[in-house]
């Protein structure tokens, strides 16, 4: 599991000056990016494989709300991994606190570049992608 730290800022905040919950998917994706930074190459082997992995839905569930100045500690990982698709889940939390300010589930597919279709993930790419989970549980 990767963490990443956002401090909360004016521009995240909406009338009510809480954060303004369109903001959350931008500080979700930041956290994915960080993510996968921490396996150099990944989505280079994954194209080289034949495929590339898009999202396909995200489900934010939203529990509190966080303010100005608040640190969110986001945490990231991939949850699990079938046969055509994947989740991503993320909690957020404020920093050093059990405050969950969201959890967050992202699916990704499998699409092989030259069909432009869903694929299965199987064989290599599914080495790949396991390779991913096992790298956080050290």
């Amino acid at each position: 599991m990767k963490n990443k730290e956002i401090k909360i800022r004016g521009f995240h905040l909406d009338q009510f000056g809480h954060v303004n919950n369109i903001r959350y998917p931008e500080m979700l994706e930041e956290a994915r990016y960080d993510f996968f930074d921490q396996f150099p190459g990944f989505f280079t082997r994954v194209q080289k494989m034949g495929y590339y992995l898009p999202l396909t839905e995200i489900h934010i569930y939203y529990r509190k709300a966080a303010f100005l100045d608040d640190i969110l500690d986001i945490r990231t990982r991939i949850s699990s991994l079938g046969e055509a698709s994947g989740t991503i889940h993320q909690t957020a939390t404020i920093k050093g606190t059990d405050r969950i300010i969201l959890e967050a589930d992202v699916t990704f597919v499998a699409v092989n570049l030259k069909t432009g279709k869903r694929a299965p993930i199987e064989g290599d790419l599914s080495a790949e992608i396991a390779s991913v989970i096992n790298g956080c549980d050290e």
